[in-house]
């Protein structure tokens, strides 16, 4: 995978846990956890306020060129790539959106996440897990398979926030980091190397709720796919009303593209988009999730369009081969989803961030039995960076780039 980073390029030091105290905001002047923008997703600030704060930073983050990709397509969602060539994950990373400016943001902004998961500083003082008091068990955390994890092997630990009691609890510090270059010594990974969880924002609160939300849509998609298809329930988009996502579809609509979405949760609201062409005769999925239904089928919508582009433009060093057999030699034949259809609903949405985290945190923990915990990853330019940690949710392993297929897991044994 991709070079490590020129040391100069590394945070400055900070305190294992990063920055504590009030809430971290991009810039001077966004301190409010209230939702300004509302087209496709929920922001503090308009996409276009967002970039104008970033631009200038992503130098820093190695970030070389962001490029609109839209065009390769014949769909028009938009979609853009930024670029990393000095990553240790992947060097592009994907951004979409209902307008131009906010998929530049999101993708500019994925590769600033990964970018702090990638160049955390490493935590002194290796302890064992049986020498803490830990309020979960490790075994329930995403782990790598065949991992030799076990209560008495030394970890170096972060400290995190507990999401609905506001506790310190330590994490393990390999669960956070992101690193996918080679060593030359042999370290068997002990945790699934993914960014589940990992989020930024215009302040953390926002982060936050984001990450959330990702979590929610993983788990409720490996549970789906746990489930025998005949009882899967597709979404009647006949029903639809929501006027971003009827404008999605008619683009579809406009390039031949079929569209069938199956609906994977209600709350929060999570959806599988599915779409193909004769054109381009590949099944290509996106998923969405979110406490406004409206939101997450969006997201899913726009996702899909997202996925076919990278294939389209071939510029990700995670792609499976399958993707470029030639036309003739793959499979035209109609899945099956069920015949069970859901009709269009709608759900209210909190005007802030704040209720969105403790809602989507209460419902990890009415999962698994286990509040959610969040680690604030320490920035050079104090752009707000989480990753949260949900142990007991289930995760699949296409998320896990180093993964061969597709099988929904549990973070270990169920509570």
């Amino acid at each position: 995978m991709g070079a490590a980073p020129h040391p100069s390029s590394r945070p400055p030091p900070s305190g294992p846990c990063g920055p504590t105290g009030a809430e971290h905001v991009l810039t001077t002047g966004v301190h409010t956890a209230a939702k300004g923008y509302h087209r496709g997703t929920h922001r503090t600030v308009a996409p276009e306020e967002t970039w104008q704060r970033i631009r200038p930073m992503l130098p820093r983050y190695g970030v070389t060129r962001v490029a609109d990709v839209t065009g390769l397509d014949d769909i028009g969602i938009p979609v853009f790539q930024a670029v990393r060539p000095a990553s240790r994950t992947v060097a592009v990373s994907q951004g979409k959106g209902l307008t131009p400016h906010a998929a530049r943001v999101s993708a500019a902004m994925e590769a600033i996440e990964l970018w702090h998961a990638e160049n955390l500083p490493i935590p002194s003082n290796p302890r064992t897990a049986a020498s803490l008091d830990l309020p979960y068990r490790l075994a329930r955390l995403d782990l790598a398979e065949g991992s030799l994890l076990h209560d008495g092997l030394p970890l170096r630990w972060l400290e995190s926030e507990g999401l609905l009691n506001g506790a310190s609890i330590p994490v393990p510090e390999s669960a956070v980091r992101l690193d996918h270059t080679y060593r030359a010594e042999w370290t068997p990974p002990l945790f699934r190397t993914t960014s589940n969880g990992l989020a930024s924002g215009n302040t953390v609160a926002e982060a936050t709720a984001h990450a959330l939300a990702e979590l929610c849509e993983r788990d409720s998609l490996a549970r789906l796919r746990a489930r025998p298809r005949a009882g899967w329930h597709r979404l009647d988009l006949d029903s639809v009303d929501a006027p971003d996502c009827l404008h999605l579809l008619a683009l579809y609509a406009s390039a031949h593209v079929s569209v069938e979405v199956v609906v994977a949760d209600r709350h929060p609201a999570c959806f599988e988009a599915r779409i193909r062409s004769e054109a381009h005769p590949v099944t290509y999925t996106g998923a969405g999730c979110h406490l406004d239904p409206a939101i997450a089928l969006s997201r899913a919508l726009a996702e899909a369009a997202q996925s076919r582009l990278t294939a389209i433009t071939g510029a990700r060093d995670d792609l499976p081969p399958l993707l470029y057999r030639p036309a003739d030699g793959r499979t035209r034949a109609t899945e099956n989803l069920g015949t069970r259809t859901t009709t269009w609903w709608t759900a209210p949405s909190a005007g802030d961030f704040d209720s969105d985290v403790r809602t989507l945190a209460e419902v990890i923990a009415d999962r698994t039995g286990t509040e959610p915990m969040r680690v604030t990853l320490p920035s050079p330019t104090a752009i707000p960076v989480v990753k949260v940690i949900a142990p007991g949710l289930a995760f699949d392993d296409r998320t896990d780039v180093s993964a061969s297929n597709g099988r929904p897991r549990t973070g270990g044994d169920a509570a």
